[in-house]
């Protein structure tokens, strides 16, 4: 039970991203104190916002091997949707393959989102890649309430609301109204990799 927001920043370039701090098996709840949503490891301008399980979350945090790091430096400008298609699912399907075992192999992908420089990405627990059309994207538990808020932020205030602010908008509108959602909240973007934003609610 999640709500991860991205927000794509198209005056300033980059990509925006918030999480809540909940974890729960929808009888029983827990706030954590790890972030939902992170830098990668080896690429810290690669954001990336989990649901689903935490074993998936710490896999795609912590490993090497998602983007290569030849393809990065001789393909650091073509990180578009064919990519992420033919080289990063791959290594995801991997990663997720060998060290997360389960018989029902659909059940062991998981929902999340991905930043890189001015792009968001959606992937689906089948492995699916999305690109919105819009300049926002939302998954978890909370996504239809995040979304309701994103639209109605964004067509009353557009660029004239910070990127922070939709997304905490969408991030509160979900937790007021979903189960297994709740602050405190936290954002990062792509250009600032030493920063992470918390907010208590």
């Amino acid at each position: 039970m999640t709500c991860i927001v991205g927000y794509i920043d198209k005056k300033n370039d980059t990509v925006w991203m918030g999480s809540d701090s909940m974890g729960s098996n929808g009888y029983t709840h827990e706030l954590f104190s790890v972030p939902k949503v992170f830098r990668q490891d080896v690429f810290k301008n690669v954001i990336m916002g989990v649901c689903g399980s935490y074993r998936s979350m710490d896999l795609l945090r912590y490993s090497e091997s998602l983007f290569p790091e030849l393809d990065w430096y001789k393909k650091k400008d073509e990180i578009n949707h064919k990519y992420m298609v033919k080289t990063f699912i791959p290594n995801v399907i991997k990663l997720l393959q060998e060290n997360q075992p389960d018989e029902n192999e659909t059940s062991r992908g998981c929902n999340f989102l991905v930043g890189v420089k001015n792009q968001l990405f959606e992937i689906q627990n089948d492995y699916s890649v999305l690109t919105p059309i819009h300049n926002f994207a939302s998954v978890g538990s909370g996504e239809v309430a995040a979304i309701g808020s994103l639209i109605t932020t964004n067509r009353l205030y557009g660029d004239k609301m910070k990127p922070e602010n939709h997304i905490l908008h969408a991030l509160r509108a979900a937790t007021e109204y979903c189960m297994g959602v709740g602050a405190p909240y936290y954002l990062i973007n792509t250009k600032e990799e030493d920063k992470i934003y918390t907010f208590d609610e």
